[in-house]
């Protein structure tokens, strides 16, 4: 089933049975129904606060990830939320692939055969739920993984938003985080990594999902 924009009537129109038919569809498909953000933008040039809508491609400049496996889904759900328009389906990434780093600072970069940093870009308004995950071992000292936000936003890479990596190692460490503060629009968030704590921190198993809150 597919989405006809409406037709633009006049008092004294009388409606033919084609256009009462996709009047019909419409209501079925739940909502309007477009290729990309920019298609979405031509057609809804002033929408409403609570208003929704589906994207068939959202990848085409808008939603996409990076990393050896990535969860991009074929078709997504925004909804405005009185400022710009929300993308509240997930998106995610992620590689088993490790790499190692003795830097202080954190850094996107990892040493070794790390593959692709896990990263995603997704439509955010002012919040968005970020959850990351890593399997960490440890060479001595600690580190930590968190990720920093570019686009839109720019939010450098915090303790604040991370997990702390244990001179044990051996462990997965995960948690989620509500981050305020945000421009809306597009905004990418790409894991870094630090050996804070000394030594040379390996980190594996790195996961990233981002979820825009409207």
């Amino acid at each position: 089933m597919a989405w006809t924009d409406p037709n633009t009537y006049i008092a004294g129109a009388i409606l033919t049975a084609a256009q009462l038919n996709a009047m019909q569809a419409n209501a079925l498909a739940g909502g309007p129904i477009y290729t990309t953000l920019a298609a979405l933008n031509t057609a809804i040039p002033s929408p409403f606060e609570g208003q929704r809508a589906y994207l068939t491609a959202p990848a085409v400049g808008t939603v996409t990830a990076a990393g050896a496996d990535t969860a991009v889904p074929v078709g997504i759900s925004v909804i405005y939320n009185g400022t710009a328009w929300v993308c509240t389906t997930p998106v995610g990434s992620r590689t088993d692939a490790s790499g190692t780093t003795t830097s202080a600072a954190y850094t996107a970069t990892l040493s070794g055969t790390p593959g692709t940093n896990p990263s995603v870009t997704t439509l955010t308004g002012a919040t968005a739920l970020v959850m990351i995950a890593t399997g960490q071992f440890a060479g001595g000292g600690s580190g930590a993984m968190s990720f920093a936000v570019s686009g839109a936003t720019t939010v450098a890479a915090s303790t604040n938003y991370g997990v702390q990596t244990s001179s044990a190692g051996g462990s997965d460490y995960a948690r989620t985080f509500v981050l305020t503060g945000l421009t809306a629009g597009v905004n990418t968030f790409t894991l870094q990594y630090n050996a804070a704590g000394g030594g040379t921190q390996t980190f594996a198993r790195r996961n990233i999902t981002v979820q825009g809150i409207a």
